[in-house]
C-alpha cells in the first residue's frame, strides 16, 4: 500500500499457488482438463480487464490479482468475489471523496474524460501520478480482499 504497486512475486505465488491446488483438488484423470480451465480463466478476465488498465483506471497489478482470484474461484465465484471487492471500493472511494470535498471536482473531471475520449478518440491514461497525485487513490487490492474474504463468509 505504501508503494502502490502489488510485488510481482505476490502475484506469481498466488497464481501458482491456485494452479496447484486446482490440480491437486480435480478428479482424477481431469487434471489436464482443470489446469486448462484455470488458466482460460486467468487469460480471460486479463483480457476482459485490460481496457481498466489501458485507461490508467485501475492498475496492472489489480487487474493480475482480480484475474487470479477468478482463475482459482471459477467463473461465476470469482465474479462475485471481484464484484464484492468492487462495491467495497466503490464505498471506500466515495467516502475518500466526501471527506476530501472533492467528489463533485472528480464527476467532472471523469465526465470531461470521456467527452474528450469519444471527440477525439484518442486513448489518453485517466489518471497519471504525476498531474493527480495519490490523494485521489484507493488501495484497490486491499478492497478486492475484503470482497473475497466476504465472498467467503457468505
Amino acid at each position: 500500500m505504501r508503494e502502490h504497486k502489488i510485488p510481482n512475486w505476490w502475484i506469481l505465488t498466488g497464481f501458482s499457488g491456485g494452479l496447484v491446488l486446482t490440480v491437486l483438488a480435480s478428479e482424477p484423470g481431469q487434471t489436464g482438463l482443470a489446469a486448462g480451465g484455470y488458466l482460460l480463466r486467468v487469460l480471460a478476465y486479463t483480457a476482459a480487464l485490460f481496457p481498466l488498465f489501458a485507461l490508467r483506471m485501475v492498475g496492472a497489478g489489480d487487474i493480475k490479482l482480480m484475474a487470479v482470484m477468478a482463475g482459482f474461484l471459477g467463473w461465476g465465484s470469482g465474479f462475485k468475489a471481484i464484484t464484492y471487492g468492487c462495491v467495497v471500493g466503490a464505498c471506500l472511494a466515495l467516502a475518500k471523496l466526501l471527506l476530501q470535498g472533492i467528489l463533485w471536482q472528480r464527476l467532472n473531471y471523469l465526465l470531461a474524460y470521456f467527452r474528450r475520449l469519444f471527440r477525439t478518440k484518442e486513448i489518453v491514461p485517466y489518471y497519471r501520478a504525476e498531474r493527480d497525485g495519490y490523494g485521489v487513490v484507493i488501495p484497490f487490492a486491499f478492497c478486492l480482499f475484503v470482497g473475497y474474504m466476504g465472498y467467503l463468509l457468505l
